[in-house]
């Protein structure tokens, strides 16, 4: 009689534990789930600092940004536009909202046409983007008579380094943007989180960086407009670094941390309902939860 209540109790162990183990293993995929909304693949931010490290390159002959600034930023804004333009085309921009049914079949089903279309409109709204932030530099002061085409490329890489990264992942909407690169809402999106880190990450260095434009300390770099964009560039790259830890490292600990704590919580229990004297350790893991 005692053998078989001692299986029966053996049996009914086994079983809750196997449940409790269901129950932690939901937990942790609904925890991740809000963790990771997204097909976390890092394609943008490996690409992107790729892209950047490319634009920094200044070649000491024939093309560097001192004795050729526009020639230089003309090409800078090629790799740039070439990589924001392979991921629309490749439809392999991760930071958007997964689709599922009818609306992932489209996507699968995305035509050649509708993939350059959707280039075509990231580079007509990146180039009106660029005219808007030229007015601001000159409305703050760069020069209208001389030096229009180094305004206008510094632009176009100021807007293609801010701008265009909320272009491909916010809806068209004013609500939108705003959200995303005007409120402090703790809790934006991950595409929300990206767009705003690379707009201020991107703007407010190259800002900083005109300081230095009018100073009389006669450096090279100090001529219009290597400041402003050698500020958007490091200023981008610090914000894609901001992405990877904000976005990828800190939620992946919190989600280990969670699933530890879990295994931890359910081996007390184990220990409690198979060791007499492991009463305590479950009413401490109780109290705990």
């Amino acid at each position: 009689m005692s053998s078989t209540s001692r299986s029966n109790r053996a049996a009914a162990g086994d079983a809750g534990g196997r449940t409790e183990q269901k129950s932690v293993a939901a937990r942790t995929d609904q925890h991740q789930q809000e963790s990771y909304p997204l097909d976390a693949n890092g394609i943008e931010l490996v690409l992107g600092g790729l892209a950047n490290a490319v634009s920094l390159v200044t070649p000491r002959q024939g093309l560097n940004v001192y004795d050729t600034p526009v020639k230089y930023l003309a090409v800078t804004a090629g790799v740039l536009f070439a990589y924001y333009g392979i991921l629309a085309f490749a439809d392999i921009y991760c930071f958007k909202a997964p689709l599922r049914g009818s609306a992932a079949g489209r996507r699968r089903r995305l035509t050649v046409a509708r993939r350059v279309r959707k280039v075509a409109t990231m580079g007509a709204a990146t180039l009106a983007a660029s005219a808007a932030i030229a007015g601001v530099f000159v409305l703050f002061g760069a020069p209208v008579a001389t030096q229009q085409a180094e305004t206008l490329m510094a632009a176009v890489n100021v807007s293609l380094l801010a701008v265009t990264p909320a272009i491909l992942t916010l809806r068209p909407t004013a609500a939108a943007w705003r959200r995303a690169l005007l409120s402090v809402e703790p809790h934006k999106s991950v595409p929300e989180k990206w767009a705003s880190a690379l707009f201020w990450c991107s703007v407010a260095p190259a800002w900083a960086a005109a300081y230095f434009v009018p100073m009389d300390w006669g450096r090279p770099w100090q001529r219009w407009p290597i400041p402003i964009v050698g500020g958007a560039f490091l200023g981008n790259l610090v914000g894609l670094l901001y992405v990877a830890v904000r976005c990828f490292v800190i939620p992946a600990a919190r989600a280990d941390f969670i699933e530890s704590e879990d295994a931890r919580r359910r081996m007390a229990r184990e220990a409690g309902g198979s060791h007499p004297g492991g009463s305590a350790d479950l009413e401490a893991a109780k109290k705990e939860e």
